[in-house]
């Protein structure tokens, strides 16, 4: 007799499904959609928990988290939860929770069932432990939920003033694939907020490096703890995209030499020439409105080339092919004077906002640009070869295609 499911059931409350299911979104096509509700409030759960946690075995658990009833899976992770933080001494039972918990994910379905879990669960118990199983769940988690599992984790970390898994993740949700959901957007900006109370410094530094990059809604919820000074101070310092002009020129020149110094000192040496791009490649890039600067406040920090059109070099590739054979625009020469990092991800949303298909190449040897196209969602192609005759790995990302 699985005691937890019959009180839950007797604990229904038919007046209340109306109104629980319009607030967890179950219509079609909205996040929750196809969920149940018994009628049954948080605190009123949580009673029933507190009553009958101990008289649950983990065959009874696996009963309730399976539940076409969004209640009973909250009751059997409130009493896993309980199991959890009652076997402080005992660690072969505090597995058995976690392998419980993750092998279960498909059911923690909503963000209530993560959010009164995850730090609880899996956050505590990496507390002293190899934490990259968070950063996996954020980046190639299954759904939302096991994406946000990753990220709400890291509030027992912040708890006790361990921020860096905070920041890390966020970036990791920020690089993903396509437009960042919503409910990732708010579980992210909250823990950046919480983050942001422990160390306020470092939330304004992490929000003034990425502003512009960040979307609005976890922006939001990232300042809401912040002084309306500090957040009209970082919408004035936030960077702006814009068509470059011959009057850049000085300043580009300055970013190219840095750019190449970089790529020098990270083990590719050889991509650019001292004197590549010259004055005049520069200036027919401005005339053909190629060009784009990233301006912070008043000062240039990043320069690009987004081109629309076939690209003569691409037109052949060996050792593979590209995504589809539509139209598409180039990113080429893009460069930063390192002052800002994520200057990469600003550049492919705004060509992704004009474009839907995007292509770029780099050097073989350019390691950090290939790893930071490959975080931005974007696939291996191929190699093309320059008007030089050297090679050039090709990648791709196409609107249609994200999976």
């Amino acid at each position: 007799m699985n005691i937890l499911k019959i009180r839950m059931m007797q604990a229904a409350d038919p007046s209340l499904v109306e109104g629980l299911s319009r607030f967890f979104k179950t219509g079609k096509g909205q996040y929750g959609e196809g969920d149940i509700f018994l009628g049954i409030k948080v605190p009123v759960t949580r009673a029933i928990v507190k009553e009958c946690w101990k008289d649950v075995s983990f065959g009874e658990l696996g009963e309730c988290i399976s539940s076409e009833y969004h209640e009973i899976r909250l009751a059997a992770l409130l009493c896993l939860v309980r199991i959890f933080k009652s076997s402080r001494k005992d660690v072969s039972r505090q597995k058995e929770c976690i392998d419980f918990y993750l092998s279960h994910t498909e059911h923690i379905n909503n963000w209530d069932l993560v959010d009164l879990s995850c730090y609880e669960l899996l956050g505590a118990w990496l507390l002293d432990r190899d934490r990259s199983l968070l950063y996996d769940l954020a980046r190639n988690g299954k759904t939302i939920w096991e994406q946000r599992i990753g990220m709400v984790s890291t509030l027992a970390f912040i708890r006790r003033g361990e921020l860096d898994e905070c920041f890390e993740i966020s970036d990791i949700l920020l690089a993903g694939k396509g437009r960042m959901h919503d409910l990732l957007q708010k579980a992210a900006g909250w823990m950046l907020r919480e983050a942001g109370k422990r160390d306020e410094a470092r939330l304004v530094g992490y929000l003034r490096q990425r502003w512009n990059g960040i979307p609005a809604t976890m922006r939001r919820y990232a300042c809401e703890k912040l002084s309306v000074e500090t957040v009209e101070s970082l919408r004035r310092e936030s960077v702006t995209i814009r068509k470059s002009k011959p009057s850049d020129i000085p300043r580009l020149m300055e970013i190219f030499a840095k750019a190449r110094s970089f790529m020098a000192s990270t083990g590719n040496p050889g991509q650019w020439a001292d004197d590549y791009p010259g004055r005049d490649l520069l200036l027919r890039d401005i005339a053909s409105s190629d060009s784009f600067v990233v301006q912070a406040g008043k000062d240039v920090i990043a320069t690009f080339v987004l081109r629309a059109g076939d690209d003569p070099t691409y037109s052949v590739i060996y050792d593979g092919e590209w995504l589809d054979s539509g139209p598409y625009a180039t990113i080429h020469r893009i460069a930063s004077d390192g002052s800002r990092k994520g200057i990469l991800h600003l550049v492919m949303e705004f060509a992704l906002g004009k474009y839907d298909s995007i292509r770029i190449d780099t050097h073989r040897d350019n390691r950090v640009m290939r790893n930071a196209i490959l975080r931005e969602g974007f696939r291996y192609c191929g190699i093309i070869r320059c008007w030089n005759g050297s090679e050039r790995l090709a990648y791709q990302k196409v609107l249609s295609l994200r999976l």
